[in-house]
């Protein structure tokens, strides 16, 4: 203070005019590190409030709400009908089971689509002849690595004159043609004999299934029994021949053998879309035949029946004689898959539609941490 006196008496000025400083015109203060937030006084670049997009949202909420409350309804019911289909299909597979242990029984004479619903799985024994000139293949079908077709040949009864479709069995590619096969006996039989298959309820093709490629073939992808029957002329059942490898010994007699030689084949079905076209222009010429020869077959002539002899898959498949189906069911079951899944997907859905009406409950009243977070959110966004 004493300084500042004298430099006013040097520069002239009275005491009452002299510089007096109470408070020191530098005052040295410690460096603040707290940064003030500052979202409540300054301005956000925005027309929209944080409530304007949840009020727009309320009807979509409602909608995701209800869907929400439908889908434990829906899957519960849905998981109820499975059990029931469980039960159904429990007792139909009991049913076809214990129709297996039957002994076979002769095919009634009046036979028809419905009385195979009730005879389904059941072992019959049919008495006639084979058509040979219209048999058809459905495939390709690989059994043990080997690709083949399975073979259905049309089958006149005996009885009633009525034409049956008969499923034979799974036949190798390189045998599809008659007169490749050997042990006709077996692969290519003649005349009336007796056959032992089961019944089995035809199932209509699906719209997801393959539709036959050329109408004028006699080949299918799948096993259209109502197609093929109509192709065929015959009765819309089916029925499939068991698993059989006996050498099976029939008498044939002289008719029989001129049917065989192909000299009554008056049926038109054609063979060339097997074979090669070399053999089919051979055909067209009149060189070929479509029908094996009576070189070609071997008729066995004997009185007896030798059942003792048993040949192997191999064997079958080289000679080209139809392997049969196994004896046993082959209905799907899976129906408790479906329940577990429809039942666990209720309890789930459950469980998450009474997390959200807890959340939904509160409303869309904000509390001040929300409301803060929302600013500081669209303060990040838009500043």
């Amino acid at each position: 203070m004493l300084a500042y006196r004298l430099q006013g008496r040097v520069l002239g000025l009275p005491m009452s005019k002299t510089l007096r400083f109470n408070k020191p015109i530098f005052r040295v203060s410690s460096r603040r590190n707290v940064v003030t937030s500052t979202v409540d006084w300054k301005p956000i670049k925005t027309g929209r409030t944080p409530n304007e997009g949840r009020n727009k949202n309320g009807i979509g909420k409602k909608i995701v709400l209800g869907l929400m409350c439908a889908v434990p309804i829906i899957s519960f019911y849905l998981g109820t009908w499975q059990l029931r289909r469980l039960s159904w299909k429990t007792k139909l597979i009991a049913a076809c089971e214990d129709r297996l242990t039957y002994e076979p029984t002769p095919l009634p004479k009046h036979f028809d689509l419905e009385s195979s619903e009730h005879w389904e799985y059941r072992k019959v024994i049919i008495t006639g002849k084979f058509v040979h000139e219209q048999e058809m293949f459905v495939g390709p079908r690989v059994r043990n690595g080997e690709k083949g077709y399975l073979l259905f040949t049309p089958f006149i009864r005996e009885d009633t004159g009525e034409k049956l479709l008969i499923e034979r069995g799974w036949i190798s590619s390189d045998k599809v043609l008659p007169q490749s096969r050997t042990l006709q006996h077996l692969s290519f039989p003649q005349g009336v004999i007796d056959i032992t298959c089961f019944v089995r309820v035809p199932k209509k093709r699906t719209s997801l299934q393959w539709d036959k490629e050329d109408k004028n073939s006699r080949l299918w992808q799948v096993p259209d029994v109502y197609a093929m029957a109509a192709v065929a002329g015959c009765s819309p059942v089916h029925f499939q021949m068991l698993y059989d490898l006996k050498d099976h010994y029939r008498p044939i007699d002289a008719a029989n053998n001129e049917a065989a030689t192909g000299k009554n084949n008056s049926s038109g079905w054609s063979w060339k879309f097997w074979e090669s076209k070399k053999t089919a222009q051979n055909d067209e010429r009149g060189t070929g035949n479509s029908s094996p020869s009576g070189k070609n077959i071997q008729l066995l002539h004997r009185s007896n029946t030798d059942e003792t002899v048993e040949f192997s898959e191999i064997q079958f498949a080289k000679a080209g004689v139809p392997i049969g189906k196994f004896a046993k069911i082959d209905l799907k079951n899976n129906h408790l898959q479906y329940l577990v899944t429809w039942y666990g997907l209720s309890f789930l859905s459950s469980i998450f539609l009474v997390v959200a009406l807890i959340k939904f409950k509160g409303g869309n009243a904000l509390s001040q941490s929300q409301l803060k977070k929302d600013k500081l959110k669209y303060a990040k966004k838009y500043m």
